[in-house]
């Protein structure tokens, strides 16, 4: 079956099309109640992932690191006061009542050691604020701001920020339980500032970080979906100048999205905050096939020809350029499945789902919907016959310039790609407007860096922490450890041993160092055990059969970059110094900097493959090898002019950034597509020779391809306000690259076409003329 036969299939069977694809939409919404939402950090990696493998041994080994961090700024600038002091003992107390809370750490609670005799004290550094002394404070103080333990983890080294670290045990799905946790710690933070004004207070942490990537994706559904759909359906009637059209579109937009999102609730796909942007990027990417059936039927109507007859043109001339355009973005969008992290995988199968439904739909419902619905047909000329024709007279007779200067153009900017640093930084995910973002700002400018490294070491005996060579290595490395860039604070039970060690020692400073001997190291750390309140123990740092230990390294809201030198140094100090005892650095700030580094390169060799794809496919499509090898060349500067350009404006590509080839590849295809398939349509169908053919292109999709290049810029751009600045700098890219497009089809391909005529002539079958220059009319078009 030709297209022209299948067109008339597809409009003489309409309504039956119809029909079954609304059933088939409405079955969908048994799937959209299947749908739920993670905003577990972890779906970003693999099962199988080396540094989650890590990371969950150490917390299967030790207590969870998943914590709430209340952090505290008393207005007079000094948490050492009663009134402060009593605030934050009310805080620690009130923090144990947060659900799945394990345990609970501040100033107030923690475990002062001092030796009596023989005897091992162990009790709070504050007790009794009510009626706490003036000098009791100051001795309070004195031992804060001096315990390596406390400084850079609950007490800033001046004392001016305090904190309350509250660490939680959660479930194996944490989606639920995780909201109940942030509920409940917001209103606790809530009822703190009610009682205790004088304080500014930050939430910070793992779990507030977890909790933001479902907190943002759901205030941007929430925020910018309506200010998109508004915006491209504005765009659409004014520039169709029909209302009845924008009905039609908005009706197959929503459909294709509707059932898209049903299939992903049945194929059992949770969302998150990377492919909840399927909805917008659907909403977008569907406007293009109607735009181009609508305006060819809106065209054929002006023409004189029936609705049956115009519909039956308008998807004779489009069908198999939409048909391409929708296989070339589904193939740019499935790319992505290289990508190393899932939720990337899951939107390229998403959208790729989307892309299909909304081509189906396109020739099901649309055509149905255009015959009930169009009554009125605007009086302007929707094609802007004219100004095209003004255009392609203008690249024609301008061609050599206008060749040299876009491609001079493409060549500078080119050549500052190198300036983009494949970097990632997972606190700046956030926009500075996220209440999680301003919380790790402020606790990384006046206590405590918000990034970790974790090492679990194991002396390889049980009861082989207590060996003391063992312990002087692991000294030795936390000392390292102090002395690197963008450390704030290293965390081992080296520190506590000492500190008993110097207890038993009438607290002489000249003895806080390791025990010279294995069984007084085992003695003090059981009594310091037996004396130690509920929660407080020290299973956050020793594993049970006290054959390993945890060391927990705390570093400034630096790059991927930085974190994976920092730990490449780490595992260089093992080599050299402690070979037995070598241990991976694992948390999730060492997660996501792998994987940041990782899925760039990935997602660029799923960008190859999906290029050779595309260029096979074009080639077998247009029936021209050597016009689908000229395509590649448009087809791929656009984006690689955004990589330029972001480079001299930027710099720097995160892991959303990586994704920009797969997502416009099949885009900025489309406008190429539409354009060659006018072209070779003029060339072999209506015999045009080569400067005709541009000037039959030009007029016949050159307002369709303005249209769509609008709406989709602008709907893409709307994701540049998004609060996770992944999605943001992913729309911003998009948004470039598809403008980029559109100039270069416009300007730089009618130009590459004239000079490779030559070589290109051997694909066509009809004699080419080349002599003229005199451009078609507006009316020369009118019967084509």
């Amino acid at each position: 079956m030709n297209p022209k036969q299948l067109a008339h299939w597809l409009v003489k069977q309409r309504l039956y099309l119809f029909i079954a694809s609304v059933l088939a939409v409405v079955g969908a919404f048994a799937g959209l109640g299947k749908l739920s939402f993670t905003s577990d950090y972890r779906v970003f990696f693999d099962k199988t992932n080396e540094q989650l493998v890590a990371y969950e041994h150490i917390q299967s080994t030790y207590s969870a690191s998943d914590n709430v961090v209340f952090v505290l700024a008393p207005k007079n600038s000094d948490m050492f006061t009663a009134e402060n002091l009593a605030a934050l003992q009310w805080l620690t107390e009130e923090s144990w009542q947060l659900p799945y809370s394990q345990r609970v750490e501040s100033i107030t609670n923690f475990q002062h050691t001092t030796a009596q005799d023989d005897d091992l004290i162990v009790e709070n550094l504050v007790e009794d604020v009510e009626s706490i002394s003036t000098s009791q404070i100051q001795q309070a103080k004195e031992i804060a701001l001096n315990e390596t333990l406390l400084v850079h983890r609950l007490v800033s080294e001046t004392g001016h920020v305090g904190a309350v670290d509250v660490r939680l045990a959660y479930p194996d799905d944490q989606t639920i339980a995780l909201r109940e946790t942030m509920a409940a710690a917001r209103l606790l933070e809530a009822q703190f500032q009610e009682r205790y004004p004088q304080f500014d207070t930050y939430i910070a942490g793992l779990s507030p970080f977890n909790f933001a990537f479902e907190e943002v994706a759901q205030q941007d559904s929430e925020r910018l979906l309506p200010i998109m759909v508004a915006v491209i359906f504005l765009f659409i009637a004014v520039m169709l100048r029909s209302f009845a059209s924008t009905i039609i579109t908005l009706f197959v937009v929503v459909t294709g999205v509707l059932m898209t999102m049903g299939v992903t609730g049945f194929i059992g796909i949770q969302l998150n905050n990377v492919n909840t942007v399927v909805p917008v990027i659907i909403l977008t990417l569907a406007v293009a096939d109607c735009v181009h059936i609508l305006s060819h039927y809106i065209r054929g109507l002006k023409l004189g020809m029936s609705k049956t007859e115009a519909m039956e043109h308008s998807i004779d001339i489009n069908l198999k350029a939409v048909f391409l355009t929708s296989f070339t973005t589904a193939v740019g969008f499935l790319s992505m499945n290289f990508s190393e992290s899932p939720p990337f995988r899951e939107l390229g199968n998403m959208a790729a789902i989307g892309v299909a439904f909304t081509f189906l739909f396109s020739v099901t419902l649309l055509p149905q919907l255009a015959l009930w619905l169009t009554w009125r047909l605007p009086k302007s000329d929707v094609e802007r016959t004219t100004r095209f024709n003004q255009l392609a007279d203008y690249v024609i007779h301008h061609r050599k310039p206008l060749f040299m200067v876009f491609l001079v153009i493409a060549g500078v900017f080119m050549m500052q790609m190198n300036k983009n640093d494949l970097n990632d930084d997972n606190v700046n995910y956030f926009s500075k407007d996220v209440a999680v973002r301003q919380a790790a700002d402020f606790t990384e400018a006046n206590l405590n860096g918000m990034n970790l490294i974790e090492y679990s070491i194991d002396s390889g005996s049980t009861n082989g922490v207590y060996d003391i060579q063992f312990l002087q290595k692991v000294d030795d490395f936390a000392k390292w450890y102090r002395q690197q860039e963008h450390v704030t604070h290293v965390y081992t039970y080296t520190d506590v041993i000492k500190r008993l060690n110097k207890n038993m020692h009438n607290d002489n400073d000249s003895w806080y160092k390791l025990p010279d001997d294995r069984e007084l190291a085992a003695q003090y750390s059981l009594l310091y055990e037996m004396s130690l309140p509920f929660g407080m123990d020290l299973n956050n740092q020793v594993n049970l059969d006290k054959s390993a230990l945890r060391i927990t390294v705390s570093v400034e809201n630096v790059k991927a970059k930085e974190i994976l030198a920092i730990e490449e140094k780490a595992q260089q100090w093992f080599a050299e110094n402690a070979p037995e005892l070598a241990s991976p650095g694992a948390s999730p700030s060492i997660m996501f900097a792998h994987i940041g580094q990782k899925n760039i390169m990935s997602m660029l060799w799923g960008t190859l493959v999906a290029v050779i794809v595309i260029s096979l496919t074009l080639m077998l499509s247009l029936g021209s090898w050597r016009l689908g090898l000229l395509s590649l060349i448009p087809n791929s500067l656009p984006a690689l002019i955004t990589f330029g350009i972001w480079g001299l404006l930027v710099g720097e590509i995160n892991m959303g950034s990586a994704a920009v080839f797969s997502i416009t590849l099949g885009i900025v295809v489309d406008d190429t597509v539409h354009f060659l398939a006018k072209f070779l349509r003029a060339r072999q169908e209506h015999q045009m020779d080569l400067f005709d053919s541009i000037h039959y292109a030009f007029t016949h999709v050159g307002a369709a391809l303005l249209t769509t290049t609008v709406v989709l810029a602008s709907g893409f751009m709307i994701l540049a306000v998004s609060n996770f600045n992944v999605n943001s700098s992913l729309g911003i890219m998009v948004s470039i690259t598809i403008v980029m497009a559109l100039i270069y089809d416009f300007v730089f391909l009618p130009a590459l076409l004239i000079f490779a005529n030559k070589w290109l002539k051997k694909d066509y079958e009809t004699k080419d003329n080349t002599a003229s220059l005199t451009p078609l009319t507006t009316e020369s078009y009118s019967s084509t």
